[in-house]
């Protein structure tokens, strides 16, 4: 009977552990892809404001499979910030499934067009503050469709959401709006201009 106490316990100790490890998920139908500065798809936003973020192996395979409007599953890991970084996709629309595979020797480096990269100026309302493995934020998803990274030393002023927010700097125009990387930020694009010309900080 101890025996089998034993193992019963040892059973459900490793049922709650592999629960407890189970990977966080998310289910909705995407609203919108995020791009980076050079106009490369990193991530997307489903209708109901989850934001999923993808490893640059995963993330053309994620835009290839999947449309804005479809209804798709997601599984990852969470982080402290509310952001996904999904590993596998479901596309409950089309049944499509994508997800990361063993390591695999890097494949040669394809020769896709570069992306003509602009001057950008953008001015809104933050609708989500991104941020690094140490909590640092370094970029915001405005309500009117921008994404603007930044390094965390730039920011001088408050950052959260329904908070008014512009930048300039360098960067692409896709479908869902600008993505840029900032080299000026304010709360409107009189200040950011502004910051543009004064003396950097003092160390």
């Amino acid at each position: 009977m101890k025996l089998h106490a034993a193992l019963l316990a040892a059973l459900l100790a490793c049922m709650g552990a592999a629960i407890a490890q189970a990977p966080p998920g998310a289910e909705g139908v995407v609203a919108r892809y995020l791009t980076t500065p050079y106009g490369e798809v990193n991530g997307l936003r489903l209708d109901n404001g989850t934001l999923a973020l993808f490893a640059p192996h995963l993330a053309q395979r994620f835009f290839e499979s999947t449309a804005v409007g479809d209804q798709v599953r997601l599984h990852g890991h969470g982080g402290a910030d509310g952001i996904l970084r999904a590993t596998s996709m479901v596309n409950l629309t089309t049944r499509r499934t994508v997800a990361d595979m063993a390591p695999a020797p890097p494949a040669p480096p394809a020769n896709r067009p570069l992306a003509t990269l602009e001057r950008i100026e953008v001015a809104g309302t933050i609708d989500l503050v991104l941020r690094g493995p140490r909590g640092e934020a370094n970029a915001v998803l405005l309500q009117e469709g921008a994404v603007v990274y930044f390094r965390p030393d730039l920011i001088r002023i408050p950052l959260a959401r329904q908070q008014p927010f512009a930048a300039i700097g360098i960067g692409t125009r896709g479908s869902w709006g600008p993505a840029l990387e900032a080299v000026a930020v304010g709360t409107n694009l009189e200040q950011a201009r502004a910051a543009i010309h004064a003396p950097p900080p003092l160390p």
